[in-house]
């Protein structure tokens, strides 16, 4: 059974964003018409009929308005910030976009949080087309990669350990191990 909105389940957008990218410094503030790309970003991700929340998570300040809260957290560690954003918003689930992706689709959050809700699994990514990807995850899940993860890898990029922790893929014996668990529970 799909989740009521009613249920108290709080949804918060978190779309993490900077201005120091090596590639296109401060591609953010580009414009895309006679708006910024976080603001494309902000504005689309608003339209999701699941998300009650828009925060824009970064390292430092952003010189453009948006319609979004903001949280300044640390640069390097982007598992922390995303953490200690959802921990200040008081986000029960995580919609996690980046602010590079000026199309994302509403509707694609919306099936996102859709399928996470449905499957009951703790976390989720959708990703049909490159800049339209969206992930959803608990915040126990987020508090617990936050807690374990140690690979500079997986706090730079922030999902790498809920990937490995929630995939159903068989590739090791753990896997193979896990998914007979799994199985046996979900006939």
């Amino acid at each position: 059974m799909l989740q009521d909105k009613s249920c108290k389940v709080r949804i918060i957008a978190i779309i993490q964003a900077r201005l120091t990218n090596t590639r296109l410094p401060k591609k953010i503030l580009a414009l895309i018409g006679d708006k910024t790309l976080i603001e494309h970003c902000v504005r689309n991700t608003r339209k999701s009929l699941w998300v009650d929340d828009v925060v824009v998570a970064s390292p430092h300040y952003i010189p453009v308005y948006f319609d979004a809260h903001r949280f300044i957290g640390n640069e390097e560690d982007v598992l922390d910030r995303y953490y200690q954003c959802a921990k200040e918003f008081q986000g029960d689930v995580i919609v996690r976009i980046t602010s590079d992706c000026p199309f994302i689709d509403p509707d694609i959050i919306d099936e996102a949080v859709e399928f996470y809700f449905r499957t009951d699994h703790e976390f989720s990514r959708f990703a049909p087309i490159d800049g339209l990807d969206v992930e959803v995850f608990s915040f126990k899940l987020l508090e617990e990669a936050w807690k374990k993860a140690k690979d500079p890898e997986d706090r730079e990029h922030v999902t790498p350990y809920m990937i490995r922790k929630t995939k159903l893929s068989v590739d090791t014996l753990a896997d193979l191990k896990k998914a007979r668990r799994w199985y046996g529970l979900h006939k």
